[in-house]
């Protein structure tokens, strides 16, 4: 298998996780049990979904051309010629993002209702790694080149990250479930 095969797999299976989880979240509401965080999970799903889709669109040459579409769109609007400095801005600004929303992930991480921040911190480095290879800065774009393994690991990372905290949420989920059943 290819290397976008697994990736689109890898996404497609923490987008189910994810969807799983904000169901579970959802019912264990109803139940009056601790699951206010569903919508988060949906949202999260629906990332992962996206991400898997453009990934999709993207092996299958779907969206040749959009780049210069892009380039023609912002040349018209005067934004092209200035685009270096917001370039490098852009670039580290969702960098320390990306590391800012894992570091309050894993603060929270502890935390029984509140693992959905980890999740999110882990989608946002895959984002992150997408909207940097988006922004196409030429030093970022020389990178890409020489370590095309790196936005792959990140997706990966990324999937796994979101599927594991989901599995934990889902077990935990069902502890409530069980705990409640017996009294």
């Amino acid at each position: 298998m290819s290397d976008d095969v697994l990736r689109v797999l890898a996404l497609t299976i923490a987008c189910l996780f994810g969807l799983w989880t904000a169901i579970a979240c959802r019912r264990a509401q109803g139940q009056g049990l601790p699951g206010s965080d569903a919508l988060i999970w949906a949202g999260l799903s629906v990332v992962f979904f996206l991400l898997s889709l453009m990934k999709t669109a993207r092996g299958l040459g779907l969206l040749r051309g959009f780049g210069g579409y892009l380039r023609d769109f912002f040349k018209q609007l005067g934004w092209y010629e200035d685009r270096r400095r917001l370039q490098i801005a852009a670039s580290i600004a969702i960098a320390v993002l990306v590391i800012v929303m894992i570091v309050w992930g894993l603060m929270w991480a502890w935390h029984y209702t509140k693992r959905y921040r980890l999740a999110i911190g882990f989608t946002g480095l895959t984002l992150g790694f997408a909207i940097i290879r988006f922004i196409s800065l030429h030093e970022v774009d020389a990178w890409n080149a020489r370590a095309p393994w790196a936005s792959t690991t990140a997706d990966f990372v990324a999937a796994a990250g979101v599927s594991a905290v989901a599995i934990a949420r889902l077990w935990q989920l069902r502890d409530f479930a069980l705990r409640r059943a017996r009294i």
